[in-house]
């Protein structure tokens, strides 16, 4: 079964600075650029991922592309956290979710119901990594021309 990602969407946002400057002028932009960077990585990594944003659903964008494995949901009228609790509790494969939060208490809830957990913090990490195609990179030998040649452009030639 493919991990479930649960993440707390705003938490996220604000681990991100230039989404966290976004956020303070343009919310919807905000959020359809970090679904954006989340689908990606969904798409990299094969996961599923529910982003649970605090408040109403707007009226405009934050649908992402329906190619992706992402479910945005908006927890109106309770919390993001509350939410996420409540998706945890219901959950039947529990060992499977992902909570992804900077709530310490939300953090510990997950943990005791076997949840694996990670920090948005954790998270942004992920999101900014250098993809790993599994290729190794292939070893390039310089003649001593070569060499010579380069520390010449550069002006590093000993003379």
């Amino acid at each position: 079964m493919l991990p479930h990602y649960i993440i707390d969407g705003y938490n996220l946002l604000h681990e991100i600075l230039p989404l966290k400057k976004l956020l303070s002028h343009d919310a919807v932009a905000a959020r359809e650029q970090l679904i954006d960077m989340i689908a990606r990585l969904t798409m990299k990594r094969k996961l599923r991922c529910t982003i649970v944003f605090d408040g109403a659903k707007p009226h405009a964008g934050n649908f992402p592309a329906s190619n992706t494995p992402i479910h945005v949901v908006h927890a109106f009228p309770v919390s993001a956290d509350e939410k996420i609790r409540e998706m945890i509790e219901k959950s039947k494969s529990r060992t499977s979710l992902v909570i992804v939060s900077s709530d310490h208490e939300i953090l510990n809830f997950a943990r005791v119901c076997s949840c694996t957990t990670h920090t948005s913090k954790y998270f942004k990490q992920m999101l900014f990594e250098e993809p790993d195609h599994g290729e190794e990179k292939e070893q390039v030998s310089l003649s001593k021309a070569q060499v010579k040649e380069w520390l010449k452009i550069f002006g590093e030639e000993k003379q």
